[in-house]
């Protein structure tokens, strides 16, 4: 890889190698990447080409700087703006472009979200639980008492999903 403090255009240093689950990756393909890094980013079917490219870059500062740093911080603004061509090279297309329109459908990731204790809207049920998907968006549930019958209820709808792994395309940092 180029230094990142030296270098004004990278080329060629961020390189799709593959798209699907971790659980699909092909060894033989990790094992071709072992020289780099190996970052990826989720795409779902409603995914547009500028929400993927600023999570692609994202990881891609999180591979430099390494866990211990992080990714989204005043201080990567130079780093983010050095690898911004190489990123929107990795991800083709116009900004308001669907990535990947036919994607799987993303793991619906249910959790616990606890009610606001405010009984003028929630009544009896203020403080209560219910179970709601991976964006937040979306109630999976009645109201429930606890936390932990919530969790019971999230488990059980994640196991019965059949999409429990991301769709993601993997890149190759050098």
């Amino acid at each position: 890889m180029t230094d990142p403090m030296t270098a004004t255009a990278l080329e060629g240093v961020l390189t799709r190698v593959f798209e699907g689950t971790f659980s699909h990756f092909p060894p033989a393909v990790r094992e071709a990447a072992r020289d780099g890094y190996l970052v990826s980013v989720s795409v779902a079917p409603g995914d547009l080409v500028d929400n993927v490219r600023e999570r692609l870059l994202d990881d891609v500062v999180r591979a430099i700087n390494g866990p211990e740093r992080p990714a989204v911080h005043e201080s990567n603004q130079e780093l983010r703006a050095l690898f911004w061509n190489a990123v929107e090279k990795a991800v083709p297309g116009s900004c308001a472009e669907h990535v990947q329109p036919l994607a799987p459908a993303p793991p619906i990731d249910a959790q616990p979200w606890q009610l606001a204790d405010d009984v003028e809207e929630y009544g009896q049920q203020a403080g209560w639980w219910i179970v709601v998907d991976g964006t937040h968006a979306n109630e999976l549930s009645d109201a429930m008492p606890t936390r932990a019958l919530a969790q019971h209820i999230a488990d059980g709808i994640n196991a019965a999903d059949p999409t429990v792994e991301w769709h993601r395309h993997w890149f190759v940092l050098r």
